[in-house]
């Protein structure tokens, strides 16, 4: 799956809210201006790498859940794939075969 920058303002906006967290609140948490923010997620100023990573720590994310999850994020489906992650193969085939058959 592709991800545009859109794609990313957008996932920003939605875990800032999720962490109930205002524009201005982030910014000075950031240890930016309070309308740092507004001007990213407005996209007058492109977002740095480095601090979408910063942004991550003050939501409580981790760079994977912004990028793999995104709006679907929810830690009950982290944990399942963390869960999931730690099964042998076979037992992996075994739940995904019983997935088909509940869906």
């Amino acid at each position: 799956m592709k991800i545009t920058y859109d794609e990313v303002i957008d996932r920003v906006g939605y875990f800032r809210t999720k962490a109930n967290l205002s524009l201005r609140e982030t910014s000075t948490r950031l240890g930016y201006n309070p309308q740092f923010m507004k001007t990213i997620e407005n996209k007058s100023i492109e977002l740095k790498v480095s601090t979408l990573l910063e942004f991550c720590d003050v939501v409580g994310i981790d760079i994977q859940d912004f990028f793999y999850l995104g709006k679907q994020y929810s830690t009950d489906d982290k944990h399942l794939l963390e869960l999931f992650a730690s099964l042998s193969d076979d037992s992996k085939k075994l739940i995904v075969e019983l997935m088909k058959k509940l869906k």
